[in-house]
């Protein structure tokens, strides 16, 4: 699978230098449509870290909770049902606004229906398995020689 313009080798630029557009269109349509995966933006260069500052300890907020049912969860189900019992109704509501409760029993936000999954293109499918391209080595000495040949 062509994912950037690395891997189609000189075929792209000889297709520009022989006029041949038909051949220059086939080789783009199979590229990637990920803006991020294109070669100029895909460098070995890019694996910076970058400073994110941490919004909820800054304000003193707790972040929100998953979805999905947590091993903690059954301890709060416990006091909510305690509280039901004792209290009634509106005991069982107050303690269910501070605690919370867990939604669905398992949340994973890839999971799609297969006839979704059937109409999706192999690039999206491949960014849903999360496999990134090869990086290729950049070469200073192939950069050197191709400027000399520009040169002469």
């Amino acid at each position: 699978m062509l994912i950037n313009e690395w891997q189609t080798g000189s075929r792209l630029n000889e297709a520009i230098h022989q006029h041949r557009r038909s051949d220059f269109s086939l080789w783009l349509a199979f590229l990637s449509p990920a803006v991020d995966e294109f070669a100029q933006f895909y460098t070995p260069d890019s694996q910076t870290a970058r400073f994110q500052p941490d919004v909820y300890q800054q304000l003193g907020i707790q972040p929100a909770r998953p979805f999905a049912f947590l091993p903690e969860d059954e301890v709060q189900l416990k006091q909510q049902a305690t509280a039901f019992q004792q209290g009634g109704a509106v005991a069982l509501h107050l303690l269910q606004s501070l605690q919370g409760a867990p939604l669905v029993m398992e949340d994973n936000k890839y999971k799609l229906p297969d006839e979704v999954k059937s109409g999706l293109s192999l690039h999206t499918k491949r960014h849903l398995q999360q496999q990134k391209p090869e990086m290729m080595q950049a070469d200073p000495t192939a950069l050197y020689e191709i400027l000399n040949q520009l040169h002469a």
